[in-house]
């Protein structure tokens, strides 16, 4: 009898220390044998189909980290404006997108170390005379689009207004719609990171300049869900590496013209 109690006290010990202290185990249990990578299909030369398979800086970026966390990646197809969110949900487990690091997206996710360091700027139509923010400022009722959920679309109707342009903003789903309006004088500039706006610049020769001024400076970073910190340690020793290797050079000029080659063929 004493044997069968100090069996049953035994079972129930085990099934307290994973039922009642459960969270504790499930939290030490190893990590899923996949990544969940939220990113938008459309935003070159960050993510963009090219001979029908997506690729980019930041999806070969996510290739890398997957593999040092020893995991298999997972594309979760996602908006940008809802990156984040799929992030902080467990939705996804990780969000690459030239997202900047921001105070508001730091309280919903764990940021990487900075893989890219850039800022936003302004394509607009070509034979317009704006070449510098400044030369904004004579425009009475400038209009500018931005990508919805963007930088830069929080940030440019403060950064005008504060300096005397009367502006309109309008939001888009993504960078390539707001491009199409202002070629189609629905809009007279579109705000976006210099990366992006370069490579639909190629799109359209002769027909969209880029500004020559930053309007701020910003770090793009590998947003983490905050209960996965070993996979933020794996981002940040990729990162680390390509930096020093300088390969994230290599990759922006590989993307730069193949995505130019793939845009040619998806935006019209």
């Amino acid at each position: 009898m004493k044997n069968n109690r100090r069996l049953i006290h035994t079972v129930l010990l085990g099934m307290l220390v994973c039922t009642g202290v459960i969270s504790g185990c499930s939290e030490k249990m190893a990590p899923s044998n996949s990544v969940r990578m939220a990113v938008p299909p459309d935003y070159p030369p960050y993510a963009y189909l090219y001979q029908g398979k997506l690729t980019g800086i930041d999806l070969e970026l996510g290739e890398m980290i997957a593999k040092e966390a020893g995991r298999e990646l997972r594309i979760v197809n996602g908006n940008f404006s809802e990156l984040v969110d799929l992030v902080r949900q467990k939705k996804a487990d990780m969000a690459i997108c030239a997202l900047a690091i921001t105070p508001e997206r730091r309280e919903a996710v764990l940021f990487s170390d900075p893989y890219e360091f850039a800022g936003q700027t302004f394509l607009v139509r070509s034979g317009e005379n704006i070449r510098y923010l400044t030369d904004m400022k004579g425009k009475t009722g400038f209009r500018v689009g931005a990508e919805t959920g963007s930088t830069g679309y929080t940030l440019i109707a403060k950064y005008l207004q504060g300096n005397a342009v009367p502006i309109r903003l309008t939001g888009y789903v993504g960078n390539r719609e707001a491009v199409k309006a202002l070629l189609q004088k629905q809009n007279d500039a579109v705000i976006l990171d210099p990366l992006v706006a370069r490579c639909l610049q190629m799109e359209y020769p002769g027909k969209l300049e880029i500004l020559r001024d930053l309007l701020n400076h910003e770090e793009f970073a590998v947003a983490v869900s905050r209960g996965d910190p070993s996979l933020l340690a794996a981002a940040n020793r990729v990162i680390h590496r390509l930096w020093k290797s300088g390969e994230l050079y290599a990759l922006q000029e590989k993307h730069m013209k193949q995505s130019l080659t793939a845009g040619g063929r998806n935006v019209h």
